[in-house]
């Protein structure tokens, strides 16, 4: 179980001052292009090596409606040696669902019922899969019905299975977020380097042309850490012509175990929508079959339960279908 009030005390953070030694190696000769080089490697040790990283996140819930609280997650992600993913998400939430009354600020955020009460939907869990043949994503969820008096009345759960094409990245892109708060994951997003400055504190400041989920250009500057693999301890993305940034990102501490190293924490922002933290739980090296990857693939590939939607995205219009029998 997540440990809430440590995590949520770390939510708040809002600055965080890095006292560090001077580096044994001065980065300041690396070229631009060396530079990412050497990122896209360090990016790739977890992506290809058969690892297992477990994290913690917190935030608050997806409508952002303060009375509804915090939401927590326990994820933990693996790779296979021929490259293919998983990743399996479990949800807490901080506070139980509570009434919001029509007119209200958030009340058309989740709706109400026949009886006219309020519906909260909450993530139970998430089950990803990524391999050469098939992209998936399946999601369990709950209804519940708030009366007035903040009593559940009624609950129904819900599975939704969502299939993306084998060539869009769409079901890992909750973790192509959340690798950014581990330090890593940046080299994707980089084109050309414009610009290279070692700090008097030891770190080297990278400005660079480069995108963010695929929809925006613009310019990345990181503050990158040579003592500590090169993790990228701050990141800021700047859509071009905007005049504030829409992403940024601040790690602190090191987790490194069987020849990987990430972050321990972070925190990420993402403009007025959104700020989570995450923090670095376990590492470890998967010797063997990858039971959890197995774990994950069978929750994703078996029969669906009657009443199970499908939004299928690998045509050129979704197809939405509703599990009518099992198979």
């Amino acid at each position: 179980m997540v440990d809430k009030n440590l995590l949520f005390t770390k939510t708040l953070i809002r600055v965080v001052i890095l006292l560090l030694l001077p580096p044994t190696r001065l980065p300041g000769q690396i070229g631009g292009e060396e530079l990412l080089k050497v990122l896209r490697e360090k990016d790739q040790i977890s992506h290809s090596g058969g690892y297992k990283i477990s994290f913690v996140l917190a935030g608050l819930n997806p409508f952002k409606d303060p009375n509804q609280g915090m939401v927590f997650k326990d994820c933990t992600a693996t790779w296979t040696g021929e490259g293919s993913f998983a990743m399996k998400v479990k949800c807490y939430y901080e506070d139980p669902p509570v009434y919001r009354s029509p007119g209200s600020a958030y009340d058309a955020r989740y709706g109400y019922d026949r009886n006219g009460n309020y519906i909260v939907w909450r993530s139970l869990e998430e089950h990803i899969i990524s391999t050469d043949d098939r992209n998936d994503m399946m999601q369990k969820s709950r209804a519940h019905s708030i009366d007035p008096n903040d009593r559940i009345v009624e609950t129904g759960d819900n599975v939704l299975l969502y299939r993306y094409p084998i060539d869009k990245p769409y079901s890992m892109y909750q973790f192509n977020q959340y690798e950014m708060g581990m330090g890593r994951g940046f080299s994707r997003q980089l084109g050309t380097v414009k610009s290279t400055k070692l700090l008097s504190s030891g770190l080297l400041k990278v400005t660079s042309q480069g995108s963010y989920g695929g929809g925006f250009q613009g310019t990345w500057e990181l503050t990158v850490d040579p003592n500590s693999d090169l993790l990228v301890r701050k990141a800021v993305f700047t859509p071009k012509g905007a005049d504030k940034p829409i992403t940024e990102v601040t790690t602190i501490g090191v987790v490194t175990k069987d020849g990987l190293t990430m972050a321990k924490h972070a925190v990420l922002k993402y403009t007025d929508f959104l700020e989570l933290s995450i923090e670095v739980t376990a590492i470890s090296k998967v010797v063997g079959p990858n039971d959890f990857y197995a774990e994950v693939f069978t929750n994703v590939t078996k029969p669906l339960p009657i009443g199970a939607v499908i939004m299928d995205f690998r045509g050129k219009e979704p197809i939405r279908t509703t599990v009518r029998k099992q198979n």
